[in-house]
């Protein structure tokens, strides 16, 4: 992403309605899915501007690494886990080594030129009946000028992450969509963009007024609670669980 894209990812991402929105839901399925969800060793990979390292933490100790010099350098500033620099692509780490890894909107990156290495390098790092919990994008023909901020590669279809994942070595348990019942307004949030495309800069990072900014986290909330429970059949994001096996 751009540096502008990251420092405003480190202001907004503790208070924005969507980061606490996906925060509940990723912490939904960690602890559906992960028995007994204390003292793992956990490694967040492509950590950003560390948003997800103080939750993360409540499981176990938390490892992180990214590309961006500038995201750690915001992301030292949380002063929680260890952090490196490194791409998912090549994970400098041992072998068998993670109880759970998580991966929040890093695949689709144009940085990252082969998302299917990356998955085997972070089915690698797992120990045997490890977590990979993994967040992207989704749907390609909801691509927009936000894609283009925060330089996205590609949107996924639910088929195809879930062959990637099983291509590396991974064995799906969980493959579903979020940030679905505000999939509405974003349907007409994208139409509205084509119609003025060229006059908005920038990704949709941007901060709310607060009464507004706590009504949106409400539909994610209800996501995070039937996520809990099943799946959701369409959505903004992809949401999967997969294992290593034993």
């Amino acid at each position: 992403m751009e540096l502008d894209e990251y420092r405003k990812l480190h202001e907004l991402e503790d208070h924005m309605w969507w980061f606490q929105g996906m925060e509940r839901i990723s912490l939904a399925l960690v602890e559906r899915f992960v028995p007994d969800a204390s003292e793992l060793t956990i490694l967040d990979a492509g950590c950003g501007t560390g948003g997800m390292l103080r939750p993360l933490s409540r499981f176990g100790t938390v490892t992180a690494f990214d590309r961006s010099p500038e995201a750690l350098r915001l992301a030292k500033t949380r002063k929680t886990g260890a952090l490196l620099q490194a791409s998912v692509e090549h994970v400098p780490l041992a072998e068998k080594s993670f109880h759970l890894v998580t991966s929040f909107d890093v695949l689709y990156h144009l940085d990252v030129h082969d998302d299917t290495e990356a998955l085997r390098e972070i089915t690698r790092v797992l120990r045997p009946g490890g977590t990979f919990l993994v967040r992207v994008p989704a749907h390609e023909a909801l691509r927009s000028q936000h894609d283009e901020a925060v330089h996205t590669r590609q949107r996924y279809g639910r088929v195809e992450l879930t062959e990637k994942l099983q291509s590396a070595g991974l064995e799906p348990i969980f493959v579903s969509y979020a940030n679905c019942l505000l999939f509405p307004l974003a349907l007409l949030r994208r139409g509205a963009e084509k119609l003025t495309r060229g006059k908005r800069e920038g990704s949709e990072v941007e901060a709310y007024h607060p009464v507004l900014n706590r009504l949106l986290v409400i539909p994610l909330a209800i996501e995070a609670w039937l996520l809990r429970r099943t799946s959701l059949p369409f959505g903004l994001s992809l949401v999967a669980v997969a294992r290593k096996p034993s």
